[in-house]
């Protein structure tokens, strides 16, 4: 499984952990990426098995032809302080219109990072071709803005609580608003002819599902799971903030991507969740 090292996979570290797999006959390997993004090559070559991305990366890979996915089950939705754009200590930038021609981290471009930073700019009447972006793994983030290689940076946590704490990031503003508010953000995906080959995906996706359900109602639960799979300090897990952790794959809620994307111009062609991309969010 191809995994961004965020809050996101908590079920699954959860699941990992608590021998959810194990109990259902499974092994399951966890690989750390940088982005869902750069996963899906993989993903299609049957290199990795599942991928936990964003749904924004998903959409775009489908619209654009590169690979047909089937959604196993839903990761998570954000939340206040789940994702910001920070910026470093002593900045001069102190507003969204000072963005203006400067460089923005995020983990990957073209996906969920670049949609939810557009949308705010986009409401402050940034144009989002006077910014630059650039792509940073979400750990290496508050180096970069420490060491001024970026003006500013778009943070998920845990990275993003790491960055504040370690660094002294400073927050520019949370994406958690306007048609961005507790927006999805990621799911685990198959490609069509995985999920033909293997159908009976049954036991996989209940214990994932468990863990899922533990992450969604037990704090102390998902942060003992992060702290090790994360490789983050008690002090970090005690503060970042978690967003939620929805139980199944809604397709309202992953066509709010879509439309958001479209608005921004994210996306390769028109997208409806019912078609052509169905076979992302029907179980």
């Amino acid at each position: 499984m191809a995994v961004v090292p965020a809050i996101s996979a908590a079920g699954l570290y959860i699941a990992q952990q608590r021998g959810y797999f194990t109990t259902a006959g499974l092994r399951v390997k966890i690989v750390p990426v940088a982005s869902g993004i750069d996963a899906i090559p993989n993903l299609a070559s049957g290199s990795v098995d599942v991928d936990e991305g964003q749904w924004a990366a998903d959409l775009s890979a489908e619209a654009a032809g590169a690979v047909r996915l089937y959604a196993l089950a839903a990761a998570s939705a954000g939340g206040p302080g789940v994702q910001q754009v920070v910026v470093p200590a002593g900045s001069p930038v102190t507003t969204v219109a000072h963005l203006r021609g400067k460089t923005i981290a995020v983990n990957a471009l073209g996906g969920l990072a670049v949609l939810l930073t557009d949308n705010v700019l986009a409401s402050h009447g940034v144009p989002v071709k006077d910014v630059h972006y650039v792509p940073v793994p979400f750990a290496a983030m508050g180096a970069a803005l420490a060491a001024h290689r970026v003006d500013a940076a778009f943070i998920a946590q845990p990275s993003l609580s790491a960055a504040e704490i370690t660094n002294g990031a400073v927050p520019l503003f949370d994406v958690n608003q306007g048609a961005a508010q507790n927006f999805p953000i990621s799911g685990y995906v198959v490609t069509q002819a995985w999920i033909a080959r293997y159908p009976r995906t049954a036991a996989f996706v209940s214990a994932l599902e468990r863990g899922q359900q533990v992450a969604a109602t037990d704090r102390a639960a998902v942060e003992h799971a992060l702290i090790p799979a994360l490789h983050i300090s008690k002090t970090t897990a005690a503060v970042m903030a978690l967003g939620t952790f929805p139980l199944s794959v809604s397709a309202v809620a992953v066509q709010r991507v879509a439309n958001l994307m479209q608005s921004n111009g994210l996306l390769a062609k028109s997208v409806n969740t019912g078609t052509p991309v169905k076979e992302l969010i029907t179980r």
